[in-house]
């Protein structure tokens, strides 16, 4: 049986990849993956927060049918989880890194703390899990916190691999240098553990590893001796918020919680006031960002590298993605949460197996909901109950790109809470269209002409037919993917 190794970075954008046309970044790694296997120009988050993306991404479920609807949910029912799937026939399944399947404010399995670096059994479906919670200087913690302090660095002894300087006052993205040396990262200790795993593994069992990287979700704290990228080298931020759009007006002027959320702090965009950050911030956070990506392509190139070292790379399905963008000033906006421009919603999308994934470009959208049923295909597994992604294994295993995708276009969800900001998204051909429950606007786009998303056509009575084709295809797609019980008989 092959290996499955699935990595996630955390709020990763698509134009972070040189392969995907970013002349100011430089990612040897994912691009050599890029070129040996499949890539794919427009894959799409089920939602443009953590948690619900992630757990889609173990279902192949949409948010609105596995239930994790946001930050703060519980994984209630991981009996259909990749790794339970995996883990019951017989593979050797590790969590290592990153997972957020749980809350992290309260006690959950991911808060849970470890008995020095000696990994959770039963963790998620899996059989062991090594966990982190956080991200960068906030991010030292589980398995990551007890390996540092084996090497001597530990919390609350004032270290100086610990301390970071901030270099603009009151950026909501806090770029900074971060006295972490590079071989302490917590990439670092991704790689160190994969190849712990490698060389300890049993021969015998082929092995599903499920690794989650921290970067480059903000804060964006970069090892001070990492080089970073100079910021006139990188575009300045494109478009302008659509103040139309409630939520969009609210980010900009810092009441989204107020006017658009629930009872808990909004989910990836809290307080901040966009329309007011300065042009030094801007340029200063991208930098810093697209830098750290370019920390993690090293630690990538390393982790491929121990592959191929321990002979398992051929026999390997590899994927490399992200569960959601950043808007990165785009727009006039940050983060992430209620809004659906790709620049949240589209992802980096890497898929290398050699002799089994032919060597190509995927034009059409797809979903990150896809992963799953495609794993298992390449499996050989049956798909367990009802599935919202198809698998993709038909169109990479022949090479021509749009075979085997039987939609009209592929869905993101954004649910704040029940009766807060929420919104249904349709990514076709060359259309996305954004319905707000409840609101009376929304968002129309024709990407083929409007790539950058900057003419707003809901409001435009001559693309009401437009409006209502997607809206009847989106309806039909979700009829599509509905569950249905065994119907023995006629009454």
């Amino acid at each position: 049986m092959p290996n499955v190794v699935l990595i996630t970075t955390d709020q990763q954008r698509f134009d972070s990849l040189g392969c995907n046309g970013s002349s100011w970044i430089h990612t040897p790694a994912l691009d050599a993956l890029a070129a040996g296997g499949a890539l794919f120009r427009r894959a799409y988050c089920s939602n443009p927060v953590c948690t619900p993306s992630r757990v889609s991404i173990m279902t192949g479920q949409l948010p609105s049918r596995h239930g994790s609807y946001n930050i703060g949910t519980a994984a209630a029912d991981c009996s259909r989880f990749l790794s339970t799937v995996l883990t019951e026939r017989g593979y050797r399944t590790h969590q290592l890194g990153k997972a957020h399947f749980y809350p992290w404010d309260v006690a959950s399995p991911e808060t849970a703390v470890p008995d020095g670096t000696a990994p959770f059994r039963d963790f998620a479906g899996f059989e062991t899990a090594e966990l982190t919670t956080g991200h960068t200087d906030w991010g030292v913690s589980g398995h990551y916190e007890a390996w540092l302090a084996e090497r001597g660095v530990k919390k609350g002894h004032g270290m100086p691999q610990l301390q970071v300087c901030r270099l603009t006052e009151g950026d909501a993205y806090q770029a900074g240098d971060w006295g972490m040396p590079v071989s302490l990262h917590s990439g670092a200790w991704i790689v160190d553990r994969t190849e712990d795993f490698l060389k300890n593994r049993d021969p015998a069992r082929p092995f599903y590893l499920n690794i989650g990287f921290q970067d480059p979700h903000h804060p964006l704290s970069v090892p001070g001796e990492w080089p970073k990228i100079p910021p006139e080298k990188i575009p300045l931020p494109k478009g302008a918020a659509d103040e139309r759009i409630g939520p969009q007006k609210a980010l900009r002027e810092g009441t989204v919680e107020e006017d658009w959320g629930g009872p808990f702090g909004m989910a990836g965009n809290q307080d901040t006031v966009w329309k007011d950050v300065s042009a030094e911030a801007v340029r200063t956070a991208r930098s810093y960002y697209y830098s750290m990506v370019e920390l993690f392509d090293s630690q990538l190139g390393r982790l491929v590298g121990l592959l191929k070292e321990y002979g398992v790379f051929d026999d390997t399905l590899l994927i490399v993605t992200s569960d959601h963008g950043d808007m990165l000033f785009d727009h006039g906006l940050g983060q992430k949460g209620p809004v659906a421009y790709e620049e949240v919603l589209k992802v980096p999308l890497l898929m290398s197996w050699p002799g089994k994934i032919r060597p190509q470009t995927v034009q059409e959208p797809v979903s990150l909901t896809d992963l799953y049923p495609t794993i298992l295909d390449a499996l050989h597994i049956p798909c367990p109950g009802p599935c919202d992604g198809l698998s993709l294994m038909p169109l990479l295993a022949g090479g021509e790109s749009g075979k085997g995708l039987c939609r009209r276009g592929v869905m993101a969800e954004f649910k704040e809470e029940r009766d807060a900001v929420r919104y249904r998204c349709f990514i076709a051909k060359d259309w996305k269209l954004v319905e707000y429950q409840g609101a009376g606007f929304g968002e129309l786009y024709h990407l083929k002409e409007d790539p950058g998303e900057e003419r707003n056509l809901w409001f435009d009575p001559a693309y009401l037919p437009v409006k209502y084709e997607l809206l009847r295809q989106m309806l039909e797609e979700a009829d599509r993917h509905a569950f249905l019980s065994d119907r023995p008989c006629r009454c």
